[in-house]
């Protein structure tokens, strides 16, 4: 009995294929499966572990065809061994030897249903495979052949579990990088695997003799009960640990269960998932399409997430996503809540230690967007944060607070007196800092009342408040102070003495605006007018300060030389316009008394 066998004449290209030749080529598919060929190291793990095996050892040999020439061409052993159920001769010639057939078909906890693992030792064109298995009282030895034949011959002495051997000729320049390969395939697929794994390169002569540890395994233990890593063999060829408990490359990971399920998940500068069954790689990838509807919630983070129910789809290239792949995922959120904690008290503690927080404000505007952080856990807002530009911790509520306050969220406008003089009122200025940008619009809540949707307000402090320098009448020119004088009597009787009227020097000169508004006692002032325009203006008492160098100003101080009164009209007029805070009765009030000046400046006349 054999396995099907090339035919030595594949006919034509139009030529019917039948018989063996489609079993030849549904073999050579599934040998061909794999996009790494030494995957198939993967596929002996895996079938050793479906098998109970207690542990499982990888290790490679090499023998030089000419021992004078070691650099020459030779022979790779490549070895999988386990101590696992072994094979008696019913499994050997109904399962191991028959395509699409495997005990696996009802056991969702062994991975490689398919009954296709065996097949891929053929992937890297071995010269010969050596198998020797033993189970119930049967020893059972088979070589394949090249061309995928096989002997079976029965074995007097027991043998535990299952080995297998491939050979494969190559210069002996080849071997050391097809044991670097061999050691990655098996940590990437097998990293967490409950099952203690270890991988030894026999290939080096020792420099002189050294006794191996006796058993290589001894120092595992429970797979799953520690962290700590095997101690070091005594032979530095020796066999070294493959598989380890699931951990992160991150700035912050957190780990639980739920529900079964074992997670730890992370947030790193590049998100990346890994699935696993058993401890086998399932998928580990950084294309979020593993994450199907889950993405938006959860790309954002790193996650290991470790099931025995979970599969892969038959093409190996993702995670089946069925029921028990949805509860892996909920399992994922779950933890990732303990994660949202621990990102908030690493912050707080970056804060208070000094530390640069564009990381950790990254990872906070991520878990705001994609799971609401600001909105389901009231510590994001109670405790400090970010720093403010005076390096002071400051909480997200008192940014709100400000933000309200202010009608935006302040940023530091340089050294000087403005910046000086907002600090000591209380204004919390914030550098501009990309990331701290990024957290602040993330969690911006609009107003309750907003027609539509609004983005947080982040402004330089300068261009919302002036620091202007009031002029003294007295320093005013005959024709400056003749307009300001009339305009502040034309507003007296207009508006029932609610405002005054000063003059000032604005940093930007004639770019500012021509009037600015404040209380009486302001020292700075808001470039864009009233801070609360919906209260009447007859409630209280307001300054207005009026722009020196503006030209609509200067302007007007050259009409005053002939006509006073009508500058006058027009500055009061272009005040209460840009101002907006008056009705139409000050207006009629206003054009009124403008009009008896003018005529009483006329001699009575229209």
């Amino acid at each position: 009995m054999s396995l099907p066998e090339a035919p030595p004449d594949r006919g034509d290209a139009g030529e019917e294929v039948v018989g063996d030749d489609l079993a030849y080529q549904a073999l050579e598919n599934l040998v061909n499966q794999f996009a790494r060929p030494l995957d198939f190291l993967r596929e002996l793990v895996q079938n050793s572990i479906d098998a109970g095996s207690p542990r499982i050892a990888v290790w490679l040999s090499f023998v030089p065809d000419d021992a004078t020439d070691p650099d020459g061409v030779g022979v790779l052993e490549i070895h999988v061994d386990d101590w696992g159920e072994g094979m008696d001769e019913e499994i050997i010639d109904k399962q191991l030897t028959r395509l699409f057939s495997s005990t696996k078909e009802d056991d969702l906890t062994k991975i490689g249903k398919f009954g296709i693992g065996f097949t891929s030792i053929f992937a890297i064109r071995p010269d010969a495979v050596l198998l020797r298995t033993g189970r119930q009282g049967e020893s059972w030895e088979l070589l394949f052949h090249a061309d995928r034949s096989f002997d079976k011959v029965r074995l007097d002495e027991p043998v535990a579990g299952t080995s297998i051997t491939l050979f494969k000729r190559m210069p002996a320049g080849d071997v050391p990088g097809f044991v670097r390969e061999s050691r990655w395939i098996l940590r990437f697929w097998c990293e967490h695997s409950n099952t203690p794994i270890t991988f030894e390169d026999r290939t080096r002569p020792a420099e002189q003799p050294v006794e191996a540890p006796a058993d290589p395994f001894a120092a595992f233990g429970d797979p799953d009960a520690g962290v700590a890593a095997a101690p070091e063999p005594a032979d530095p060829r020796g066999p070294e640990r493959i598989n380890g408990p699931m951990a992160l490359d991150v700035d912050l990971a957190w780990d639980g269960e739920h529900g079964g399920v074992k997670v730890v998940v992370g947030y790193g500068q590049s998100p990346r998932y890994g699935f696993y069954n058993g401890g086998l790689t399932l998928l580990s990838t950084s294309n979020d399409d593993a994450l199907g509807a889950y993405v938006h919630k959860l790309g954002h983070l790193s996650f290991k997430v470790k099931s025995d129910t979970l599969e892969h789809t038959l093409t190996r290239d993702n995670v089946l996503q069925d029921e028990h792949w949805t509860c892996a995922m909920e399992a994922i959120e779950v933890v990732g809540m303990a994660l949202q904690d621990a990102l908030i008290e690493r912050t707080a503690r970056a804060v208070a230690d000094g530390e640069d927080l564009s990381r950790w404000h990254r990872y906070l505007a991520r878990e705001c967007r994609s799971r609401a952080l600001h909105r389901s856990n009231r510590r994001f807002t109670e405790l400090p944060l970010l720093r403010d530009a005076g390096g002071v911790p400051t909480t997200i509520a008192q940014i709100e607070a400000d933000h309200e306050r202010h009608g935006a969220t302040l940023l530091h406008p340089g050294s000087g007196p403005l910046a000086d003089a907002l600090v000591a009122d209380g204004v919390k200025l914030l550098d501009d800092d990309p990331d701290l940008r990024m957290l602040l619009d993330a969690c911006w809540k609009p107003p309750l009342l907003s027609l539509r949707l609004q983005r947080r307000r982040i402004t330089r402090a300068d261009l919302v408040y002036v620091l202007p320098a009031r002029v003294a009448d007295a320093q005013l020119g005959r024709q400056e102070r003749v307009l300001v004088e009339t305009t502040r009597a034309l507003l007296q009787q207009s508006v029932a003495g609610r405002l005054d009227l000063e003059v000032a020097e604005f940093p930007g000169g004639a770019d500012e605006a021509l009037v600015v508004e404040g209380p009486e006692d302001a020292g700075v002032f808001r470039r864009t007018g009233r801070r609360f325009r919906w209260m009447p203006g007859f409630v209280h008492r307001r300054l207005l300060l009026l722009n020196r160098a503006h030209p609509y100003l200067l302007s007007q101080v050259v009409l005053a030389g002939e006509r006073p009164q009508v500058a006058a009209y027009a500055l009061a007029q272009a005040i209460l316009d840009i101002e907006g805070i008056e009705g139409r009765r000050t207006w009629r009030r206003l054009a009124g008394q403008a009009g008896s000046m003018v005529d009483e400046a006329d001699g009575g006349t229209a």
